[in-house]
C-alpha cells in the first residue's frame, strides 16, 4: 500500500547508510514505483505487478515487469536467483513474500514471524506484544526493527520523498491546465483503499469545500485513486461553490508528490497521501475513524487528527457492523476549523513560508 511504502523510507535510507558499499535492489509493485523515484537508496529496481503482462517497453534495462501467471512468476524467481542476493529485508508480512524470497535463494532473510512463515526466514522477528496481544506500533518504527535486528544504526526516523525536475514540470503543466496555480489551493483526498468503514460522506467533503471557500480565497482540488472517480464526481456535483476535480487526470504518484508539496494544506482520511504530507513537511488534517492511531501517528506530522472518542473505536474493521459513528459524527465545520487552526499555528506558518 502507498502509505506503507512511504513509512518504510526511513528503513530504506537506513539500509543504504549501513550497507554503503553494497549493491541494493528494490523489488516493488509497479503501481508503487513512483513513490521511491529520485532516491539514491537503490542501485537496481525490479518491478513486480501481479495485474499486468510481461513488458519492458518504456523501462530501462534494469527494470522488469512480471504478471501473476505461473510462467511469469517463475521468470521472476529465475531473475532473482541470477542476482545471488546475500541478504533480503521483507517488509510485507505475507507468506507469499517470504516464499518468493526463499525460492529466490536469498541467503539471509529478515522479516516478521507472521502468516505462518517463520520457517522461511533465517532471522525471524516477533512482533511486540502487550498483555498477550499485539501492541499497535507506528509502522515506521515497525519497519526499522528489521534493520536494528541486524545491528544497523538509525540516523533519522523522518519520512523522505524525492521530486525530480521532470515531475515538477509535469505537475506545473497540470496546475496551469486546470488554472489551479491562479490561487493558493487546498488538496482533498476523499478515498481510502482499506475499506468502507474508513470513508467519510460525500456530503461532508462537499460542504467542507464550500465552507473553506467562504473563509479563504482559494481553489479546492479534488484527487482520488483510479477506482474512486465516482466518489470524486459525486462530491463535485454536491459542491455549490465549485471545486477542481482531477479524478480523470490520471495523476501519477510522482506528480501527486508535487501537488502535495505545493498545496496550502491536505485534507485526507488515514490513507497514503497523509504520509506524503509528513514526508514533504506539508500541513495535513486527517479524518480518523476505525483505525488505531498508533499505527500511523508520527512525531514529524504538521497538522491535526480529527477523531471521535466513541466506545467501539478503534475496531480495525474494514466494514462497520453498525452505523459508522466514528466517521459520521465528524462535521464539516469541525474539519474547516481544524484547517484554520493548523494554518494559523506558529509551527505551520514557519514551515509554509
Amino acid at each position: 500500500m502507498v502509505g506503507d511504502v512511504v513509512m518504510a523510507t526511513p528503513s530504506f535510507r537506513c539500509i543504504r547508510e549501513n550497507f554503503a558499499d553494497s549493491h541494493i535492489t528494490l523489488l516493488i509493485k509497479k503501481n508503487l514505483r513512483g513513490i521511491t523515484d529520485g532516491s539514491s537508496w537503490f542501485d537496481d529496481i525490479i518491478e513486480f505487478n501481479p495485474g499486468m503482462s510481461k513488458s519492458t517497453n518504456g523501462y530501462s534495462s534494469s527494470q522488469k515487469v512480471f504478471s501473476n501467471s505461473t510462467k511469469d512468476y517463475l521468470s521472476l524467481i529465475y531473475k532473482l536467483r541470477q542476482e545471488r542476493f546475500d541478504l533480503g529485508f521483507l517488509f510485507p508480512n505475507s507468506f507469499s513474500s517470504a516464499f518468493t524470497v526463499w525460492l529466490s535463494g536469498v541467503k539471509k532473510r529478515v522479516g516478521y514471524s507472521r502468516d505462518a512463515r517463520s520457517f522461511l526466514l533465517t532471522d525471524s522477528i516477533e512482533r511486540l506484544s502487550e498483555n498477550g496481544r499485539f501492541l499497535p506500533t507506528y509502522m515506521g518504527d515497525y519497519y526499522l526493527r528489521l534493520c536494528t535486528q541486524l545491528g544497523c544504526k538509525i540516523g533519522s526516523k523522518e519520512l523522505e520523498l524525492f521530486i525530480s525536475s521532470e515531475c515538477e514540470d509535469n505537475a506545473n503543466e497540470l496546475l496551469k491546465k486546470y488554472h489551479i496555480d491562479e490561487k493558493p489551493f487546498f488538496l482533498i483526498n476523499p478515498g481510502a483503499s482499506y475499506g468502507s468503514s474508513k470513508l467519510w460522506s460525500t456530503e461532508g467533503f462537499a460542504r467542507t469545500a464550500d465552507l473553506l471557500k467562504e473563509v479563504v480565497d482559494c481553489n479546492i482540488v479534488l484527487t482520488c485513486g483510479p477506482d474512486e472517480t465516482r466518489l470524486a464526481d459525486e462530491i463535485e456535483k454536491l459542491s455549490r461553490k465549485g471545486l477542481i476535480n482531477l479524478s480523470m487526470a490520471s495523476i501519477s504518484l510522482n506528480v501527486y508528490k508535487v501537488l502535495v508539496k505545493k498545496c496550502m494544506l491536505l485534507i485526507t482520511l488515514d490513507s497514503g497521501p497523509r504520509h506524503f504530507a509528513v514526508a514533504l513537511k506539508r500541513p495535513v488534517v486527517v479524518l480518523m475513524g476505525p483505525n488505531d492511531p498508533r499505527y500511523t501517528e508520527s512525531e514529524y506530522e504538521i497538522g491535526k487528527v480529527i477523531r471521535e472518542d466513541i466506545d467501539c473505536s478503534p475496531c480495525q474493521l474494514k466494514t462497520c457492523p453498525t452505523d459508522r459513528r466514528c466517521m459520521t459524527l465528524i462535521s464539516p465545520e469541525k474539519v474547516v476549523q481544524a484547517c484554520i487552526d493548523v494554518l494559523v499555528s506558529k509551527s505551520t506558518i514557519s514551515c509554509f513560508f
